[in-house]
């Protein structure tokens, strides 16, 4: 195997993990966004009833000591 092999499967190497990082952070990024995107459409078909008492319930359990 002569340096310009080697040097080819270095750069191949080099751009394989490069393109594995840059498809792991686009997935992450739009499941967050997908995950954004439910919660908003959830509680626009909440009531303003539930609404209004989950944010309460939240409220308790965020002044209540463990």
């Amino acid at each position: 195997m002569n340096s310009g092999e080697l040097t080819g499967i270095v750069i191949a190497a080099a751009v394989a993990v490069l393109a594995f990082g840059v498809t792991r952070m686009a997935v992450r990024h739009f499941a967050r966004k997908r995950a954004t995107q439910d919660e908003v459409a959830a509680r626009a078909t909440q009531s303003r009833q539930v609404r209004r008492a989950s944010e309460r319930r939240k409220q308790q359990e965020a002044t209540q000591p463990k």
